[in-house]
């Protein structure tokens, strides 16, 4: 079945959102909408082959482009999750989201945790991809300036297209590689008339939101979230050290979260990078289908 998805704009809190929405077949039997945020200086495309997969099992899927992303509006302040989170819940008010499944991704996966745990009566169940499992600033080892710089962005302003497309299609995701995954990539940053790339998400920005990282206390969170949760956690074998320290953050992070929420499910996903929208859609999809019920 072709599900062709809509984009529109809508308005929410003086600003314009840009968001694209896949619908169920018409006499699809009625089940929560499915809300989906993006990453850090990622956008809605990224949910492109996931999306079409939910709407087939019936459920209406809206991805958003958050604050200062993909092709909604930039402004150079409201970076905090507080500005952020009344800016998806007005556009999610909007779009007559009521009740929807939340599925946050990467940095998004922190948004959908903080949603759920200001808006509980409001959300149906959270699924997290790869994103809300650690406190930045509980890390061993790490100080503030040190996590500025190990996620400040790359510098990739200027860089053909083609080269920047390498980067992502390089390792496991070689082996799934599409067009479609070069249309999803080239919308997620800016194509620039001479070819070259550079990212939607000014730098200010970005660092703003990484400033409101360090100062979120995730792990709390988990103790005011009243739905069914999830969490997806992508594996591979470590390359180095600092990955080999990064997944037992993750590890540790996931077993804190499961004494602070008993029921949270986990699911493990072997062999799978960090945009698993990208990589595993149909696993993906099926796993959130079922939190949808």
């Amino acid at each position: 079945m072709d599900i062709t998805p809509h984009d529109g704009m809508i308005a929410a809190r003086g600003l314009q959102f840009h968001y694209r929405a896949w619908e169920p077949a018409e006499g699809s039997p009625a089940r929560p909408p499915v809300l989906l945020i993006h990453g850090l200086a990622s956008a809605a495309r990224i949910w492109d082959l996931t999306a079409p997969l939910l709407a087939q099992q019936g459920l209406r899927a809206v991805a958003i482009d958050q604050r200062g992303h993909g092709e909604s509006d930039k402004p150079d302040h409201g970076y905090t999750f507080e500005e952020i989170l009344a800016d998806d819940h007005a556009i999610a008010d909007a779009l007559g989201l009521e009740r929807p499944v939340v599925v946050g991704h990467s940095w998004g996966g922190s948004v959908a945790l903080n949603y759920a745990a200001l808006y509980p009566a409001d959300v149906h169940a959270l699924v997290l991809v790869d994103g809300g499992f650690t406190q930045m600033s509980q890390r061993a080892g790490w100080t503030k300036a040190e996590m500025l710089k190990n996620l400040a962005p790359p510098q990739f302003a200027g860089t053909p297209a083609e080269t920047f497309l390498g980067y992502i299609r390089r390792g496991e995701m070689a082996k799934v590689w599409t067009p479609q995954h070069e249309e999803i990539a080239l919308h997620i940053v800016e194509l620039r008339p001479d070819g070259t790339v550079g990212p939607r998400l000014a730098l200010a920005n970005h660092l703003q939101i990484l400033e409101a990282m360090w100062e979120q206390p995730t792990l709390a969170l988990y103790e005011r979230v009243q739905c069914p949760i999830l969490l997806i956690c992508p594996e591979q074998e470590a390359a180095d050290e600092r990955q080999r320290q990064f997944q037992t953050a993750k590890r540790e992070g996931i077993a804190r979260i499961q004494q602070l929420a008993p029921g949270a499910r986990v699911e493990y996903l072997p062999d799978t990078v960090h945009d698993v929208p990208l990589q595993r859609p149909a696993i993906l999809a099926d796993l959130i289908a079922q939190m949808a019920g």
